[in-house]
């Protein structure tokens, strides 16, 4: 429960970030998939797999959470997890690409996020960050990362060499 109050804060703010400045937004989205498929997934899964397995079974809203966890996760919560990441760090790339492949990202996260909103009261907040990620899909980012990181190096270059020649 006291993680409740944080993660609604930190959705609220991803969303209102959403709203106000949405480039920005989808960029800090894809890199904290990625962030999270790294250090929640991955690791967690492979250094502490019994704490992974509680994930779905300390107090999820659903029993069929319980019963996933305990049934199919237990069996191997190092796989799910690699699984589970490699799902993640693959919506973070879509997002941090460009043109379709970046709403096809979108609606992943969104469907990731509802996905496992009742794992807890804890993830209760998820359909916050869920709204902001589908208010992305109504915008059109043309240039990945990658591309915009690019073009602002060769702006910051160019700008050395004319005040420098």
């Amino acid at each position: 429960m006291e993680q409740l109050i944080p993660w609604l804060v930190f959705c609220t703010a991803f969303l209102a970030l959403s709203l106000w400045k949405p480039a920005a937004a989808r960029i800090f989205l894809g890199v904290f998939f990625i962030i999270m498929a790294v250090a929640v997934n991955l690791v967690l899964s492979l250094v502490a797999p019994g704490l992974f397995v509680t994930l779905g079974t300390d107090d999820p809203l659903l029993s069929f959470y319980v019963w996933a966890f305990q049934n199919v996760v237990a069996l191997s919560p190092q796989g799910f997890g690699a699984l589970a990441a490699a799902g993640e760090l693959t919506v973070g790339l879509l997002i941090l690409s460009h043109g379709r492949k970046v709403k096809i990202g979108l609606a992943l996260a969104v469907a990731f996020l509802l996905l496992i909103t009742p794992l807890g009261i804890w993830t209760l907040p998820n359909p916050v960050m869920a709204a902001g990620a589908a208010w992305l899909m109504t915008k059109d980012f043309p240039r990945s990362l990658v591309q915009i990181l690019h073009a602002r190096r060769r702006r910051a270059e160019t700008h050395i060499r004319e005040g420098t020649a």
